[in-house]
């Protein structure tokens, strides 16, 4: 009896510690299923993407298949039907990444629930966001180039001058371009004259021209084949034997007889200087002395004297090395041309009067014939090159003055007054500030679901609480790898109507959709 009575007991200690740690386990679990709750509510609130509501909604279903296990078998598998239904919705509906997501992940109790087998589902991918940030830039820059050459003369804009279409940005000194028009003015005028004294025909002082030089070429040819007169032959031998004398009598130096005559004509001369002396003395005391006839005297006899001395100076000197070398070319000259006129003619002399014939007898008939088809037309050509250089001189001119292509701000400017610049030179670059776009790197795995005309939502960072609409224009055919990111570049236009407030050069993200807008 007292061996049942202690079994009883012992029997009920048991029942009364499992019914304590029942009680126990159950506050617990009501305590993880509030944290639980708790969590999944945190991350709906502050998650960018459908993973944390899908995981919120593990979570809760969890909670509810943990409270089958005091129901019978029957009544869990009903719930955990219904648990699954609820689940599949709210994947289909907030799930926006492609991993697999495990409704049973959550369950922590190590007691057999009745529950179906895990269900994995991927979120379909065209319902996940993708996003990318860049930066806003001018949708086009215009480099404006100087037409012509010259120097620049005055810059009229500066960097961050707003201009108008036709606006002056840049003049040129145009002092060389106005003289290359007037240049061009004159060789059209030149051309023309030339071409109309062509289309009149043949002119009989023309005719009488061409006959005399005809003349005159058959009357050299004549006298080239006669060979020289003896008029001229004698005319070339004095000249060399004249030569020839000259010389040496250069080298040999004066004869006695002229150093004679040279002396006496200089004693003559200080004689006649003496006595016209002696009688201008007898009057030299008179004012007009000076101008008196006995003063002209004397000043002739000076004259004479110094003359005279000069004169037998030059005689007895000896002769320099130049002028003997000098006088003996000379020689040999006059002797070349005294044998060269024994040789002619020669056949070449003849052969040259000959062609001189030719082409008188064909410059005649050319002339009588009067202008050709040819001729006309290389006239006329002349004209026309005349008439494209005149225009282009004054086209130069006119690029003289650099107007903006279209209205916009000038970014950038590279010329100075005073500079020496060429045509083709970009003097100034320019952009309409209105026409922006956006480039964002987007990540080598999403780039596959990024499409022309796919529509993008654009938040700038320097201008918070605002949004701007955005579409696909470009998608670049090569990444822009770095050594930690691999994206390429994709070019978005705003298709908003007032993009004011919007400056080059701002960061902005872009978030993609799935809508392609239509282009």
């Amino acid at each position: 009896m007292i061996r049942k009575i202690g079994w009883s007991v012992l029997f009920i200690a048991f029942a009364f510690v499992g019914l304590c740690a029942t009680i126990f386990w159950r506050a617990d679990m009501s305590m993880a299923h509030l944290a639980s709750n708790a969590a999944a509510s945190a991350q709906v609130m502050t998650g960018h993407s459908g993973i944390a509501i899908a995981q919120a909604a593990a979570i809760t279903d969890t909670d509810s298949i943990t409270q089958t296990e005091a129901l019978s078998d029957t009544d869990a598998a009903t719930e955990t039907n219904t648990i699954t239904e609820t689940d599949v919705s709210t994947e289909t509906n907030a799930t926006s990444e492609t991993e697999a997501i495990t409704e049973t992940e959550a369950i922590t109790t190590e007691e057999p629930v009745s529950v179906t087998a895990p269900i994995t589902r991927a979120a379909p991918a065209s319902a996940r966001l993708i996003g990318a940030v860049g930066t806003i830039d001018l949708t086009t820059k215009y480099q404006v180039v100087l037409d012509a050459s010259g120097k620049i003369s005055d810059v009229n804009v500066e960097v961050g001058d707003k201009v108008s279409e036709g606006d002056l940005l840049v003049a040129l000194d145009t002092t060389d371009l106005q003289a290359g028009v007037k240049k061009a003015e004159m060789s059209l005028e030149t051309a023309r004259l030339a071409f109309e004294e062509l289309s009149k025909g043949v002119d009989p002082s023309d005719i009488a021209l061409a006959e005399a030089q005809l003349m005159q070429a058959s009357e050299t040819l004549t006298k080239t084949m006669q060979g020289p007169t003896d008029d001229e032959f004698k005319a070339a031998e004095s000249s060399s034997a004249a030569a020839w004398a000259a010389y040496n009598d250069l080298k040999a130096g004066p004869t006695a007889s002229k150093k004679i005559q040279a002396q006496a004509a200089l004693k003559q001369a200080q004689l006649t200087l003496q006595e016209a002396q002696r009688a201008y003395d007898k009057i030299s005391w008179q004012p007009d002395a000076g101008t008196s006839s006995e003063g002209a005297t004397l000043q002739k006899a000076t004259i004479d004297y110094e003359a005279a001395q000069a004169a037998y100076d030059d005689l007895i000197k000896p002769a320099t090395t130049a002028d003997l070398q000098s006088a003996l070319s000379a020689a040999y000259s006059a002797q070349n041309a005294l044998q060269l006129l024994k040789d002619k003619p020669t056949a070449g002399d003849v052969g040259e009067a000959k062609a001189n014939v030719a082409v008188a007898q064909a410059t005649l008939e050319k002339t009588k014939q009067g202008p050709t088809k040819a001729d006309l037309r290389t006239s006329e050509i002349a004209v026309e090159s005349a008439l494209i250089d005149l225009e282009q001189a004054r086209k130069d001119l006119n690029n003289a003055q650099l107007k903006a292509p279209l209205s916009g701000t000038i970014l950038a400017i590279n010329v100075e007054p005073g500079q020496v610049s060429s045509s083709g030179d970009v003097a100034v670059v320019m952009a309409d500030t209105s026409k922006i776009k956006l480039v964002v790197n987007v990540e080598q795995k999403d780039i596959s679901q990024i499409k022309v005309g796919q529509e993008a939502e654009i938040s700038i960072y320097a201008l918070p609480g605002e949004s701007f609409k955005g579409v696909v224009e470009k998608i670049a055919p090569m990444s822009s790898s770095t050594q930690s990111f691999v994206g390429f570049p994709v070019t978005l236009r705003f298709t908003d109507s007032d993009m004011s407030a919007v400056i080059p050069g701002m960061t902005a993200s872009a978030t993609f959709t799935g809508n392609v807008a239509s282009r």
